[in-house]
């Protein structure tokens, strides 16, 4: 495996939940939302909603993050540093969200004029931060979960999942300041996890891939953006790669099962009489999710 995981691109996404005011919280629903984007129609998860995120950049390298933020890490298991500089850099460029410390006072424009400037040299994030006195917020960043792109695809990717839960309120956030780039994404969404499945289910959003279904899944039962972090900082992290199997081919494409760590199928991380899998239909049109099993629970989305 370990040979193998070196081949793959290492990227980073940040999943970013901000609360939402007490008199707009809808019974049964979560008190936050989550920002999620739509790619553009050409590349890898063309036309999927995500959360923010991309490949990991030299710049992200730079050791200079380091002694500017006296990091040190906490557990050896952790990811390098350049994926949590990966994650908040990323976000930052397709969305205007800047997760730093102190919380910044840019005015929109500026903040537009540093997105375009990151966009084009990631090694500008680095001369953001210094000349504005601003950190990447790291420490408030929770691992979440890694995601190992399966064989069967062209491009594959090691992708740390990273938490975040924002100090302000999503209507803090305006459209000129909060917006899709209109380059890698086209759209950009503040939903509660509930909100964005059942927009996937009535194809308001066009598709999901698996690692953002399954996050959001693992969310449902979190309502409040208070017990977030704390509801998942034991969590084991283990490289997920989903082990696929063909259950059936029709016209609508090939339905596949992808065994998870934990099932009782999977070749490597097993838990006997235990389900842990996702299953996809794979057409023309992409990749679209039909339910979730985790354990005695099961998540439907398109069937």
């Amino acid at each position: 495996m370990s040979s193998n995981l070196e081949q793959l691109r290492p990227s980073a996404t940040l999943i970013i939940a901000a609360p939402i005011s007490r008199s707009k919280v809808e019974p049964g629903k979560a008190n936050y939302k989550l920002l999620l984007l739509q790619r553009g129609r050409i590349g890898t998860s063309a036309s999927a909603h995500v959360f923010p995120g991309g490949n990991v950049d030299k710049a992200d390298h730079d050791p200079r993050w380091a002694t500017l933020l006296n990091y040190k890490s906490k557990n050896p298991n952790d990811p390098p540093l350049c994926s949590a500089i990966c994650a908040i850099r990323e976000a930052f460029e397709e969305s205007g969200v800047l997760v730093c410390d102190p919380l910044t006072e840019l005015s929109d424009e500026e903040i537009k004029v540093w997105r375009d400037r990151v966009h084009a040299n990631g090694e500008e994030f680095y001369n953001l931060c210094t000349s504005h006195h601003i950190k990447p917020a790291v420490e408030r960043l929770s691992h979440f979960s890694s995601w190992i792109t399966p064989p069967m695809e062209t491009k594959r990717f090691h992708t740390h999942f990273y938490l975040t839960v924002l100090p302000w309120s999503r209507s803090s956030f305006s459209d000129s300041r909060v917006f899709a780039d209109g380059k890698e994404t086209t759209r950009l969404d503040w939903f509660t996890p509930e909100e964005a499945l059942e927009a996937y289910r009535n194809n308001t959003i066009q598709t999901f891939l698996p690692p953002q279904f399954v996050t959001l899944a693992n969310l449902l039962p979190v309502k409040k953006h208070e017990d977030l972090l704390e509801y998942f900082k034991d969590l084991e992290i283990v490289n997920t790669m989903p082990e696929f199997v063909v259950e059936s081919q029709d016209e609508n494409g090939v339905h596949l099962s992808g065994i998870l760590p934990g099932d009782e199928g999977h070749s490597t991380h097993v838990k006997k009489g235990h389900r842990h899998r996702i299953h996809i239909t794979k057409s023309k049109k992409g990749m679209n999710v039909r339910k979730y099993v985790h354990g005695p629970n099961e998540i439907k989305a398109r069937l």
